[in-house]
């Protein structure tokens, strides 16, 4: 073989090249998302000065005809806002690059203008120099070539943009006249009677162009009104409105204006070292950027999807922090972050936000602040109340998952104390201020709460034998518990009782007042009731039972079938079967049904005396229940016709029934599972 056969390297196919590019490449659809979103950013910006801006007042109006123009260019605007915010990617690039030519033909303008005002001040101040004179001066003509490099280079980049290919690109070039008349030596005058020429030029080239493509932009405006109507036919408004907010990326465009909005504000604020908002603190100067930045339906709207964002955020960490990476596998809770939002734009309109002044705003910014932030407590306990329970339930062996879940709670139950305490300081209580601080004051109650709970497991998992007891103690914490939550949605309804009675009243504080009362205090109290009653009877059920004696356990000799443990006290069921009586009672909870063989246990008539299993133990008990639950009725039937008490069939029926509720292990298995699965749960 030749050398170009085995010495020579083959060449890889280009699908191989392909197969090996690096896995961070970014695609062409997050480019262009991407530039999108940057793209239809300066059309929020444009409604946001569309609805700060009075023209009658920005403007001096004279004369009718000056008005209208005024007003046309006003709305004008709008329009420019809505198409900015609409047009497709490729025509939204195309438009930009006019508006990036127009631009650059401003700069040529401005730098001919300098060197015309530069000349003319050059001369006032030497006189009339000479040709030779300016020939001879080299900074001089090094800035006269300069001037006419830069105005090439953008002609060009002109030329470009706007794609002109023939020989009108050479008419960009009219702002290099003045320089081209400084360098052959013409007087100021010519420059600048040949540097207006170049601006009623470019104006003209520019309103032709307009007007020439005019046709273009309106069938394009048409097209696409045409087609947003036909789909709103078809498919209606909401899913259009819908489909437009994902295919354009609104809530990163809303969130990328008002960050840029946000950081305006502030940098105005930190460089006016004059400004009277130095002497109130750096929380005031945050609270009062934010403040300007929702004067608009606008702002107000981005800065709820910025709170969206921001709540997303944090809520995603805290996952991150409690359970790592593995914790966003199977994660599909997209509208986490949204009840932040929400809740905000709600308070938002219902206090009239927008209508007051600047320190106003700034002051009840504040409160719906505070208000967010109490929502996005709650919503990190709802996050971490289950992974502490888990940790402690399954007996966890890692220290630092323990360490972080206690530190995070220990923060989730102090921090809403200082923010109740820190809002108290700077405004009066009054029943809404009550309103709001009692959610706080309640998230601190149930994290402690779980605190407590969690103490309790972990206890009972350092205990070389089962806690008993250890069900009753985590009801009567939880009880606690929310015996504190009821105490403060009474507290809170005194209040507003007190208030409404001896102070002002109104419709509205009534109104919040019951409906406190209903969902706060009556299904509270309903539901922690309903809760008691259901363990009560549990308890009586269980203690209704004949207590297991030494000799009947050592005969079954197995472990409970709900928590698998050894079994030294225990009860029978009156389907013969044995439980502790702790993990009865929780079985009974949410199913009053054996959980082996899911007989009712509420048929009492079914139970024999206490002293016959007392006497006969669990075989009569399984004797009994088979009569209950139906599986001896033939044999039943005979006896009752040969012998009125039918004791001899009942033995003989109690053997076949026993018999015949021999022990199943696919489904004592499943019951088993299930029974244990809700034991963890409780």
């Amino acid at each position: 073989m030749g050398p170009t056969e085995e010495g020579c390297p083959k060449l890889r196919p280009l699908a191989s090249w392909r197969m090996v590019m690096p896995p961070w490449r970014i695609s062409r659809e997050w480019v262009e998302a991407g530039v999108g979103v940057i793209l239809r950013v300066p059309a929020l910006f444009l409604l946001e000065v569309w609805f700060r801006t009075n023209p009658m007042k920005a403007i001096q109006v004279n004369t009718f005809d000056v008005e209208i123009i005024v007003k046309v260019v006003y709305y004008m605007a709008l329009v420019l806002s809505l198409v900015l915010a609409t047009l497709p990617l490729r025509q939204l690039v195309w438009l930009y690059m006019y508006v990036v030519s127009g631009g650059l033909l401003l700069g040529s303008f401005l730098l001919s203008r300098e060197l015309v005002e530069s000349e003319r001040a050059r001369e006032e101040a030497d006189g009339s120099i000479a040709w030779t004179t300016l020939l001879e001066d080299r900074q001089h003509c090094q800035r006269l070539l300069l001037h006419l490099l830069a105005q090439a280079v953008v002609s060009a980049l002109v030329a470009y943009l706007i794609d002109f290919t023939n020989w009108t690109r050479f008419l960009l070039l009219v702002f290099a006249l003045p320089v081209f008349s400084c360098i052959i030596g013409l007087p100021v005058v010519v420059m600048h009677i040949l540097h207006n020429f170049a601006t009623i030029f470019t104006l003209m080239m520019g309103l032709f162009y307009l007007f020439n493509n005019l046709g273009n932009m309106i069938d394009l405006c048409k097209e696409g009104v045409s087609y947003a109507a036909a789909s709103i036919r078809l498919l209606g408004i909401l899913p259009v409105l819908i489909n437009f907010w994902h295919v354009v990326l609104l809530p990163l465009q809303l969130l990328l204006f008002w960050l840029v909005l946000f950081l305006s504000q502030l940098y105005f604020f930190i460089n006016s070292e004059n400004h009277t908002i130095w002497q109130e603190g750096w929380i005031v100067i945050l609270l009062a950027s934010i403040g300007e930045c929702c004067a608009t339906p606008v702002s107000l709207f981005a800065l709820c999807v910025t709170i969206t964002y921001s709540s997303y955020a944090i809520l995603s960490l805290t996952k991150l922090y409690l359970q790592g990476f593995g914790a966003f596998n199977n994660d599909n809770d997209t509208m986490r972050g949204w009840t932040e939002g929400f809740t905000m734009l709600l308070i938002a309109v219902q206090t009239d936000l927008l209508d007051l002044k600047p320190l106003q705003r700034a002051f009840l910014m504040s409160i719906l602040l505070f208000i967010v932030v109490s929502s996005l407590i709650q919503s990190m306990y709802e996050i971490a109340d289950p992974i502490l329970l888990g940790l402690s339930a399954s007996h966890n062996k890692s220290v630092f998952k323990h360490a972080r879940a206690v530190a995070l709670c220990t923060f989730l139950w102090m921090f809403p104390l200082y923010m109740t305490y820190s809002i108290c300081q700077y405004f009066d209580l009054d029943f809404w201020l009550m309103v709001i601080v009692s959610s706080c004051l309640l998230t601190s109650v149930q994290v402690v709460g779980s605190l407590v709970v969690y103490t309790l497991f972990m206890y009972d998992s350092i205990r070389s034998e089962p806690w008993e007891n250890l069900d009753d103690i985590i009801y009567l914490a939880r009880a606690v518990t929310r015996v504190l939550e009821f105490i403060v949605a009474v507290f809170v309804v005194l209040f507003g009782l007190m208030e409404s009675l001896f102070g002002e009243w109104s419709w509205i504080n009534s109104a919040i007042l019951i409906v406190h009362c209903y969902f706060n205090v009556w299904q509270r109290l309903q539901s922690g009731w309903k809760s008691f009653l259901l363990r009560w009877e549990a308890v009586k059920k269980v203690e209704s039972m004949p207590l297991a004696s030494p000799e009947e356990l050592a005969r079954h000799d197995d472990v409970c079938a709900i928590c698998y443990n050894e079994m030294r006290n225990a009860y029978i069921t009156p389907c013969g079967h044995i439980f502790h009586g702790v993990c009865l009672r929780k079985w009974l909870y949410v199913k009053e049904s054996c959980p082996m063989c899911h007989q009712s246990i509420a048929q009492r008539d079914s139970i024999p005396n206490t002293e016959n299993q007392a006497a006969g133990g669990v075989d009569e008990v399984l004797a009994a229940s088979t009569f209950a639950d139906g599986s001896g009725d033939s044999d039943q039937e005979i006896c009752n016709e040969d012998k009125g008490d039918g004791s001899e069939c009942c033995s003989s029926s109690t053997e076949s029934s026993t018999s015949q509720t021999e022990y199943d292990p696919s489904e004592h298995e499943l019951d088993a599972i299930e029974a244990d699965r809700l034991y963890m749960l409780s």
